[in-house]
């Protein structure tokens, strides 16, 4: 009876090691699973297809963009219509790239790049009426690009003609003159002659969080330091 016992005790013993090593092993598999799965995941997203826009414009990588948010680092502004969505921002339409951006009359507007004073319009009425852009600034980025900022007041451009302006340099404030319905700022950057009817280009900006390759429309963003 007592080796039949010692047996029993034997065996018994041995089934809980056993338990115990399966056990270790089965954590240890579903920790390598986890670790292969996320690695997947970051070859996966690091790997990506290139996003395109309505006409096949290739958005950059924001982390190569030129271009910075059109307001100070720190500060956070709530989209409008975005790129290829709807109205004047719909495919097809001059201003299919464009961005709105909903600041209150008198925010200030900064240089998403350096570059020129092009152009500047500040005799429009404040609160609508006159030509579709109402009062804006155009920057000349030495490139073959602009970027043009729509819907300041009446004289709410603090820039002049020929000014060297610098990246996140002040040039405005934003208001909803022209054929703006309320305030806020629209921004696009085109190729070439910058007058309407222009050619859009498709930009990301490289400070932007969430860092979206294309910011999404009726979204919170703020601006990090470049």
């Amino acid at each position: 009876m007592r080796r039949c016992s010692f047996i029993y005790r034997l065996d018994h013993k041995s089934v809980k090691h056993m338990k115990i090593f399966l056990f270790s092993k089965v954590l240890f598999g579903v920790v390598l699973i986890g670790l292969l799965v996320g690695c997947s995941q970051a070859t996966s997203n690091a790997s990506s297809e290139p996003i395109a826009g309505c006409d096949g414009q290739i958005y950059i990588d924001p982390a190569k963009s030129p271009y910075v948010l059109p307001f100070p680092p720190g500060e956070t502004f709530k989209t409008g219509l975005t790129n290829c969505s709807s109205s004047y921002h719909g495919a097809g339409q001059p201003d299919q790239y464009a961005f709105d951006f909903d600041m209150p009359v008198g925010t200030p507007f900064t240089a998403v790049r350096a570059g020129t004073v092009y152009k500047v319009v500040e005799d429009q009425p404040s609160n609508g009426g006159g030509t579709g852009a109402g009062n804006y600034v155009v920057i000349d980025h030495g490139d073959g690009t602009y970027g043009l900022y729509y819907h300041s007041p009446k004289d709410g451009i603090e820039v002049e003609v020929g000014d060297e302006v610098e990246q996140g340099d002040v040039l405005g404030i934003s208001g909803r003159s022209g054929l703006a319905g309320y305030p806020h700022l629209h921004f696009i950057v085109v190729q070439g002659n910058p007058t309407y009817p222009y050619d859009g280009l498709a930009i990301s900006f490289s400070n932007a969080i969430p860092a979206d390759v294309v910011l999404k429309g009726r979204t919170e963003y703020e601006a990090a330091a470049p």
